[in-house]
């Protein structure tokens, strides 16, 4: 075994991929429907890191591999986070926010009082908070503020995040049954509700009708503004026998049958808006018109609206569907495209390869990065990070390499595009540099914290453990309650945005298990962006006002 220890601390880069082999491999085991997923990784550098005898030298991974895998993944997270982080603020989203806000700096601040009590340095009650609440990224942040303030025992945050993670999982799924149970005389109505119309909205369909209403005749398409109005996008129409790709200013005559597209909800109110409904399906016999789905590779028309493509003007085409992320939905005139969006394009067949060739079609190119991009945005990033920021007692912190990628991530993906930068990516990208990101981070702190962990565990692991219940079940108790009764959130729509506070896919998995709803995936994506942020700032806050209150 000695031989086998000294083969691998003679080489790092064996050390680092050998932890996260393992670690991923002993994060897919499941235990009645629990397993540690990623965080695997973490425990298997966590195991690495205290294997050593009696005068051997520990194992060590270099801190930039941490810093690097950190920058990534919080960069990634931001580039993905930022268009819905800012949508969120508005309407019916800002209540939710305000709730899962509220709840998370309660929360924070009853864990820094009850670690004090319990006796915990300020950097395991940080790390507890963040384990608690399941969130990586909050993790790196205080690991990195503690070692921009010179800060000992650097893998206390590690330590406090380990103990608290496994439950911080399970109190999530045993909180929702509570929750059920507490409003069951509501639970059962609204649950059934919420089913209905995630099947009414669930898949696109389409449908035809003949124009007899009135109030439509002589009026152009845009004039109408049929999509908003009901929710259904034109894409064929037939007038005096001939079927044309309708545009905004096609104007709807008495007899025209129409072609539309859209949710079967939408779909249920066109013959009451047309005037009634139609069995012709307009498909020509020549097949002068086509469909096709086009994959959006080019990446110039990353970030253009469906209104700035002008292919009504170009092809005589319209989009009428667009899948992305696994999801279909009916793009409006303001809607962006993104590369790697899927659309489906109605057309002349003359035209099907020049429109095809408009938007690239090409799963190679969608899989090389936009590299000036990456990196210029990374390097923001990082600079933002180094400005000193003043706190009370004259000392000064950082956003650091967490939260400077982060905010650069979320303003970047936001906008989408600068010119002939492209910053956001395609969502497979993305989501596999995030996760290399992930992986080097979690296992060189779980490398630098694992001789620190087995020592805490003998000293003060009950007191870290429970506190890291309390974390979790006081501040899921709190979301829950301030959406059911400020955010006025159904109980499916309530535990979807817990789980967007507990930025944890395994609870939103299991969350959607019991609603079966797509309502649960909906308010997981409103608080998600909010709520990944507001962690990673109140975690760094645990830490800060915990060292004030020692001195």
């Amino acid at each position: 075994m000695d031989a086998v220890r000294e083969l691998i601390q003679s080489s790092e880069p064996l050390l680092l991929f050998l932890v996260i082999g393992l670690g991923f491999l002993l994060g897919q085991l499941r235990f009645r429907g629990f397993k540690l997923g990623v965080a695997g990784v973490l425990f298997m550098g966590l195991f690495f890191g205290g294997w050593q005898a009696e005068g051997q030298q520990a194992f060590a991974i270099a801190h930039q591999i941490m810093q690097i895998g950190l920058i990534l993944f919080v960069y990634a997270i931001g580039l993905t986070g930022g268009p819905g982080f800012f949508s969120s603020l508005k309407s019916r989203g800002l209540r939710f926010n305000i709730a899962v806000i509220l709840a998370l700096c309660g929360g924070a601040m009853i864990t820094l009082v009850l670690g004090q009590w319990l006796g915990l340095n300020p950097g395991q009650i940080a790390g507890v908070f963040c384990g608690g609440l399941t969130n990586t990224p909050a993790l790196a942040a205080v690991t990195e503020l503690m070692g921009n303030l010179k800060v000992d025992n650097l893998g206390d945050a590690a330590v406090g995040y380990s103990l608290a993670y496994p439950f911080g999982i399970l109190g999530g799924m045993l909180a929702f049954q509570g929750f059920i149970w507490v409003y069951r005389t509501h639970a059962a109505r609204e649950k059934a509700e919420a089913l209905a119309r995630s099947k009414e909205t669930a898949t696109l369909k389409a449908a035809s009708f003949k124009v007899s209403n009135p109030a439509l005749f002589g009026r152009a398409i845009g004039e109408l503004r049929i999509r908003d109005e009901i929710g259904l996008i034109v894409s064929r129409c037939r007038h005096d026998g001939t079927i044309h790709i309708p545009t905004k200013y096609s104007v709807l005559q008495e007899n025209d049958v129409v072609k539309t597209v859209g949710a079967e909800i939408d779909i249920q109110k066109g013959a009451a808006y047309f005037g009634e409904k139609s069995t012709d399906d307009l498909i020509e016999p020549g097949g002068t018109i086509t469909m096709r789905r086009i994959l959006v590779s080019r990446k110039e028309h990353s970030g253009r609206t469906v209104t700035d493509l002008e292919l009504d003007r170009l092809f005589n085409a319209q989009i009428t569907r667009l899948r992305r992320a696994d999801i279909d939905m009916i793009p409006g005139p303001d809607t962006r495209l993104e590369i790697g969006d899927r659309i489906r394009v109605v057309m002349p067949t003359e035209r099907a390869t020049a429109v095809a060739e408009f938007f690239g079609d090409s799963e190679r190119t969608i899989s090389e990065f936009d590299y000036a991009a990456l990196t210029l945005g990374i390097s923001g990033g990082v600079l933002l990070g180094m400005i000193p920021l003043p706190i009370p007692g004259g000392a000064y912190v950082s956003l650091g390499f967490a939260g400077g990628p982060l905010v650069a991530g979320l303003i970047l993906g936001k906008l989408g595009r600068t010119g002939p930068l492209v910053w956001s990516m395609p969502a497979e990208s993305n989501h596999t540099l995030r996760h290399i990101g992930l992986l080097f981070f979690l296992a060189a702190v779980g490398v630098v914290a694992g001789g620190r962990f087995f020592q805490a565990l003998a000293a003060n692991g009950v007191q870290l453990f429970v506190l890291g219940v309390l974390a979790t079940t006081i501040t899921t108790a709190l979301t829950l309650l301030l959406l059911r009764h400020y955010g006025k959130a159904t109980v499916v729509s309530a535990i979807g945005a817990t789980c967007g506070m507990q930025t944890q896919p395994a609870t939103v998995a299991r969350a959607y298990e019991m609603s079966q709803s797509d309502e649960t995936y909906v308010a997981y994506a409103t608080t998600y962006p909010v709520a990944m942020v507001g962690k990673i700032l109140l975690a760094q806050l645990v830490f800060i006002l915990g060292t004030v209150l020692i001195r």
